[in-house]
């Protein structure tokens, strides 16, 4: 792994412009997807299993939601939990970095006849099957009695790196690496702590071309994200 793997690098390409690289590790085609990238917080706002903002958008094919009750389950192929719920996920105690080694199943045999409020603090990776991608999850809320709800932190895609910056008649432009199929956002800082949306691509290749008008409008920084799935 390279030793600089997720530290941002910012590089001063001229007196106005500054370029800000991404490191991130690289996966081949075949390989799982290892979700290391910083952690967020989802929290249910409502127990409406149909609307989007009660459900955690992890990729096209995964939809987290929960309804009053019951245990979470997959909203773009159920509509309410069941013995095989949540679809296409399967569950585990333990930590990223031992994500190969952990022992995955199905949600209720995860459980083991506890309540989901046993999960709450505890460190846990889901593992979307079909996409074969891993995340760490680690719940910090679990309603019960007919409350509904949940929250948790977890980890998101890993951070894209950034490569071949250049400049060339007035234009400013840099690669980034890519998964097809995938939308990507462009972020652009003067600051390193205020960041703006200027692009977004629906990936068709495994590597992206941005491009850009060069200004005089000072200091100027880039990032690469992917965005949630619609």
């Amino acid at each position: 792994m390279n030793p600089k793997a997720n530290h941002p690098v910012g590089r001063r390409l001229s007196r106005d412009l500054g370029l800000l690289l991404f490191w991130a590790v690289v996966y081949g085609a075949d390989a799982a997807t290892i979700w290391n990238g910083p952690l967020i917080t989802y929290s249910q706002p409502a127990s409406d299993p149909t609307q989007p903002a009660n459900q955690d958008r992890l990729t096209a094919g995964v939809w987290l939601t929960r309804a009053a009750s019951g245990g979470l389950f997959n909203a773009v192929t159920e509509t309410s939990a069941t013995a095989d719920s949540p679809a296409d996920t399967e569950w585990a105690f333990g930590t990223l970095d031992n994500y190969a080694s952990l022992s995955y199943t199905n949600w209720l045999a995860w459980l083991n006849g506890q309540s989901p409020v046993t999960l709450v603090g505890q460190r846990t990776v889901v593992h979307l099957i079909s996409e074969d991608v891993y995340i760490g999850v680690q719940f910090t809320v679990w309603g019960s009695h007919g409350a509904g709800g949940f929250a948790y932190q977890r980890s998101t895609p890993p951070q894209v790196m950034l490569s071949s910056a250049r400049l060339a008649s007035n234009q400013f432009s840099f690669s980034y690496a890519a998964s097809p199929g995938l939308t990507y956002v462009v972020q652009a800082s003067s600051n390193l702590a205020d960041w703006s949306p200027i692009s977004t691509n629906l990936a068709a290749s495994n590597l992206v071309l941005f491009t850009e008008p060069l200004t005089s409008r000072g200091p100027r920084f880039y990032r690469v994200a992917t965005a949630p799935t619609p």
